[in-house]
């Protein structure tokens, strides 16, 4: 009981950074926000910012993780369809702050966190096993990644037009075809192989 209060308060100062890193961002390039500026913006001390994140990078993997979670999922078995259009009607509505994380430098950064959250479901799903793959977990996640970021990126920057239920749809389809040509022989076959 005595633990709540606290949690209300943590959450609340990470929300606040958060909103504050964000703002910030659709304000200047990634680049050019210092923890000093976002710190100052949450009303809160350079300090209490570092006992929440380790820096900057930080704070953009924790504001990109749960968005980026839904896009990874679109790999997995009875993922929910639902939730990716959900997504990418957020990162339309969005589009200003999605331009300033999916461009420029800070694409590598923003590229690595789905990159991770690909992996880990790749070993989760029991395919990070040797053999598992014709290509290393990393260099998989990689390639996965870029295929489901490359036609997002093109669509918010209105290089192509079409429904969000569309671009949804083919995310789906895509990616189960890339990741079933990913599997090794044995795998492809719902055989797994030894390691």
């Amino acid at each position: 009981m005595n633990g709540a209060p606290r949690d209300r308060r943590v959450e609340r100062t990470r929300s606040a950074l958060l909103n504050a890193f964000r703002a910030l961002v659709l304000e200047n390039r990634f680049e050019l926000v210092s923890v000093g500026d976002v710190a100052s913006r949450a009303h809160v001390g350079r300090s209490t910012l570092y006992e929440h994140f380790a820096g900057k990078d930080a704070l953009l993997a924790s504001s990109i993780a749960a968005p980026f979670a839904v896009l990874a999922d679109v790999l997995r078995v009875g993922h929910d369809a639902s939730k990716l259009v959900i997504l990418l009607e957020h990162f339309w509505q969005n589009r200003p702050l999605a331009r300033a994380i999916f461009l420029g430098p800070v694409r590598r950064k923003t590229v690595a966190v789905l990159v991770g959250l690909i992996e880990a479901r790749l070993r989760a799903d029991g395919l990070a096993r040797r053999g598992a793959l014709i290509l290393p977990t990393r260099l998989a996640s990689v390639q996965l990644a870029e295929m489901l970021l490359a036609p997002v990126i093109a669509w918010l920057l209105g290089e192509s037009r079409c429904t969000s239920a569309a671009l949804a749809a083919s995310l789906h389809r895509v990616a189960g075809a890339a990741l079933q040509a990913l599997k090794s022989g044995a795998e492809r076959r719902g055989v797994p192989r030894a390691s």
